[in-house]
């Protein structure tokens, strides 16, 4: 298995809350991947240990991933059961707000884009 960077690593993990805001802005991809599916990503992927690569998350990135956490929290919360009804989740106000919030933060983390994933990008903030 190739080693790579605390940087990289955290830069590819970047990409992936990116992909995850992405997938929970669209009611077409949550239903798609159903409430439990779309619950358990969330937590696969946050939250970070920013300290390990301080310079991938902008501070206002680390605020949108803090509200997208709680959010997805309530909603989490608000799901009894697994569904994959897109009226379901279209009728669910925890499930709304994450939406809502999660095009958001997509449009946050835009500012910066995506990182490379092959080799570290020279960050200065």
């Amino acid at each position: 298995m190739e080693e790579i960077s605390q940087q990289l690593l955290y830069q590819r993990l970047r990409n992936r809350v990116i992909e995850l805001f992405d997938m929970h802005s669209s009611f077409e991809d949550i239903a798609t991947l159903g409430a439990f599916e779309m619950v358990n990503m969330v937590g696969d992927v946050l939250p970070l240990d920013y300290d390990e690569a301080p310079k991938v998350f902008s501070e206002k990135e680390k605020k949108a991933v803090a509200e997208f956490l709680k959010l997805a929290g309530s909603a989490a919360d608000a799901t009894d059961e697994d569904t994959w009804k897109i009226e379901w989740f279209r009728n669910s106000r925890p499930w709304v707000r994450l939406s809502e919030f999660a095009k958001q933060a997509l449009a946050i983390f835009s500012e910066r884009g995506r990182f490379s994933e092959e080799y570290e990008e020279i960050l200065t903030s």
